[in-house]
């Protein structure tokens, strides 16, 4: 057989059920035998065989090696389902990518996924193209380039489909902005998403809105100690966690902007904790509260608790 004819030659090496070139200038000369026309849907029947004979967890553990050869030929593809295929398999790279440091290589797979998708990508398969956005806006943001970065965020905010992902772009401006020491912009963002998930608020609140705010802390505390807030269940609700993301980011660029508004941050954050229970963000709401307590409302002793609980959480 050939193959065999290629061992005994010492071109390849046998690896277990497949073959391997022995050197990389073989592999080339190889190649380049094959004429220009046939490669690209060569590279495709391989993706295919790749795909086909590796389970999803082999198929993700080789993602580059399924992904590079995908991509060699994936112009000629006709058929959109096995293009959103190759796009799934491009995001899922990028993010392997991503996770590595690798954040321009990131980008390349994501815009190879963009490529693949229709010009009604969002209509077909919203969840897919704006995690590819997302994830495309973080790196860029992470290369280097947050005016480019920013651009697409602001693009991205009117596809939105539902609040959680809303404040997933929140929270990637304000870290741009932040970056970019644009306190205003930070809470001009902050505002925006809390309209949207029915919280009216200024960028200069007065201060009986913290005092009100404040009330509903006390109501809610009751005559529980604050420590057994310790063993609050897990917050469940997805608006009510993503508002907490969005509000953690918030926090400092409102102490420089407005001192209410930051207390009001605090005081928000913890509410929700209190009302659904304890989520990531908790541990930083607990410690901005015992910031505001005692300098703002006179109460340095829960201040201390809360600080402690903050901690004890975390």
């Amino acid at each position: 057989r050939a193959e065999e004819a290629a061992e005994q030659s010492g071109l390849v090496c046998r690896q277990e059920d497949s073959y391997a070139f022995l050197h990389d200038r073989v592999q080339e000369a190889a190649y380049a035998l094959i004429p220009a026309a046939e490669r690209a849907p060569m590279h495709v029947a391989i993706g295919r065989l790749l795909v086909a004979h590796l389970g999803a967890e082999a198929v993700a553990e080789r993602i580059f090696e399924v992904v590079g050869q995908f991509n060699r030929g994936s112009e000629g593809i006709e058929s959109q389902e096995e293009r959103e295929r190759i796009a799934e398999l491009n995001l899922l790279a990028g993010q392997r990518a991503k996770e590595g440091a690798a954040y321009a290589s990131a980008l390349t797979y994501f815009a190879a996924a963009t490529s693949l998708l229709a010009r009604d990508r969002w209509e077909r398969r919203y969840p897919l193209s704006f995690a590819i956005e997302l994830a495309s806006a973080e790196c860029e943001f992470l290369t280097g380039d947050p005016a480019r970065a920013e651009a697409r965020l602001a693009g991205l905010v009117p596809r939105v489909a539902d609040l959680v992902d809303l404040a997933a772009v929140a929270s990637l401006r304000l870290q741009i902005f932040i970056a970019l020491a644009q306190p205003e912009r930070v809470i001009e963002v902050t505002i925006g998403y809390l309209r949207r998930v029915g919280i009216t608020w200024s960028a200069h609140p007065a201060e009986e809105e913290v005092r009100h705010e404040y009330e509903s802390l006390l109501e809610r505390i009751g005559e529980r100690p604050i420590e057994d807030f310790l063993g609050l269940p897990p917050m469940t609700d997805p608006i009510a966690a993503a508002t907490m993301n969005v509000l953690n980011e918030a926090y400092v660029p409102a102490a420089y902007t407005d001192r209410n508004l930051s207390c009001l941050v605090a005081l928000r954050m913890v509410n929700l904790s209190l009302e659904h229970g304890n989520g990531e963000a908790s541990c930083a709401a607990y410690t901005m509260l015992g910031a505001v307590l005692g300098p703002y409302f006179g109460d340095y002793q829960s201040a201390f608790r809360f600080g402690k609980l903050g901690v004890a959480l975390v």
